[in-house]
């Protein structure tokens, strides 16, 4: 394959401020309760959200403890999402089902590209993630921010991993 033909790696900078974003969201915090719950300044969680950082791997570490998920979670693009959503392809016990309503509008905020409905996504996805039962907030993101990654297939694994890591 071909530099030409190599297919588009998104860079680490971005995936982890659309993952931040996205999860600071979701668990209802701003960039200010997120820092302080981290032990971090708030400046540095805007550097991050707008990939204009590049953070200790101590720093990302603090913000997952902070969010209560897994330190990789934040780090996940689509090419790890797809590989974890091809490991639950086997029978198994899916807790989780994502309607066809819902499946079509995680479809359509994600292929528009913008940060807004990535978010939008995300919500969806964790709100999904919440109506099985009373799941803890890092179960929530891991499916919201998958979802946000790979609609439907992502929201199940998301969660799934989720309860592994927890």
């Amino acid at each position: 394959m071909s530099a030409k033909e190599a297919p588009y790696r998104e860079s680490i900078d971005s995936i982890l401020a659309k993952n931040l974003v996205a999860a600071r969201v979701i668990a209802g915090l701003t960039q200010h309760d997120l820092a302080t719950a981290a032990g971090i300044s708030r400046a540095t969680v805007a550097q991050l959200e707008t990939g204009s950082s590049d953070p200790r791997l101590s720093t990302v570490v603090d913000l997952a403890r902070a969010l209560g998920v897994a330190p990789m979670v934040l780090l996940a693009g689509i090419p790890e999402v797809q590989a974890l959503a091809a490991l639950g392809d086997g029978p198994g016990d899916h807790r989780l089902h994502v309607s066809p309503r819902d499946l079509v509008r995680l479809r359509d905020y994600v292929a528009s590209g913008m940060l807004k409905d990535r978010v939008r996504a995300a919500r969806l996805g964790a709100a999904v993630a919440r109506s099985v039962a009373d799941e803890h907030q890092g179960i929530a993101i891991t499916a919201g921010l998958f979802s946000a990654t790979l609609p439907g297939a992502g929201t199940v694994v998301g969660a799934e991993l989720g309860r592994l890591l927890e």
